[in-house]
Order: C-alpha cells, then structure tokens, then sequence
C-alpha cells in the first residue's frame, strides 16, 4: 500500500477524526472486546465508583460500562487504548455498537497504518464481525474509508 495515497485519502488532517465501528453487537461482544483490549493494549479506563468520585483504572471495568447503560450510574465512562504509539479512545455511547476514535494526525506512518489495520483485524476475528473505519459522524451506508472483515481488508 502506497503511504502518501493513505494520507491523502484515509488519514487526511481535516480536523475531524476517525471513527471505527462495530455493529450489531451484544453486552457478550462487549466482554470479549474487553478482554482483548485489556490483555494487549496499555489502557487508561475513566468512571465514578458509587459515591460519584472520579477514578481510574490500568483496565477496563464492564461493571461501571453497563452500570451507565442501565441507568444505575449517571456517569460516562471512558478509555483511552494505546496502540504502539496511537492514541484510541472509546466513549461507551450504546451497548448496541463499538465506537472508537482515533486522530488521524497521529497516524504518521506506513507502520502505524499497518497498527490500526492489525488492531481492526483482530476485533473482527474476535468478534466475527465487519470492522468500519469512517470519517466522523458521516453515514455508514455510503461512506467508508476502511472494511475489514476477518483477514479481508478493503481500502477506499
């Protein structure tokens, strides 16, 4: 893959950053997105105990995750993953879809294009499902930077 063809039309710096999905997926996906990340990845994991005190954790707690979505906690949840040098975040929003970010002026390589790719391989192996990469907020239907589903990868 030509480097200066994936800067220009998949990691492009509009300001704006780029949205990775999952689809369809159920509180059992989430668990096994959860274990993968925090066995491989270096994770900041962000939510409030039960006092409503800010805290953190070096992983990733599904009890505080589906706390927000059952009402039980009012509090948002956040990650912030490290892939190699990337900085991936994840909000939680719905329990029906992942949604990463991640900025595209960080991917500055060849080999960091090659770590996101390895990184959406491996949730759709785990998860047998299609992997999205998107620019931010566009319609998933009509605009994809990015596919991968298993090993097949297919670039805009």
């Amino acid at each position: 893959m030509d480097w200066q063809y994936l800067k220009d039309n998949i990691y492009f710096s509009d300001g704006s950053l780029r949205d990775i999905y999952v689809l369809n997926i159920s509180r059992s996906d989430w668990l096994k997105w959860i274990d993968f990340i925090n066995e491989n990845f270096e994770v900041r994991f962000t939510y409030c105990d039960i006092t409503g005190d800010l805290k953190s954790s070096d992983r990733i707690i599904p009890k505080y995750i589906f706390d927000y979505w059952d009402n039980v906690s009012e509090f948002v949840v956040a990650a912030t993953i490290m892939i190699g040098e990337i900085i991936l975040k994840c909000y939680f929003f719905t329990e029906e879809e992942i949604e990463n970010d991640i900025t595209p002026k960080e991917i500055e390589s060849l080999d960091h294009h090659n770590q996101i790719i390895d990184y959406l391989k491996s949730v759709s192996k785990i998860l047998n499902k299609e992997v999205i990469l998107t620019t931010e907020n566009y319609d998933l239907d009509y605009y994809r930077l990015i596919t991968v589903n298993n090993d097949e990868v297919l670039i805009k």
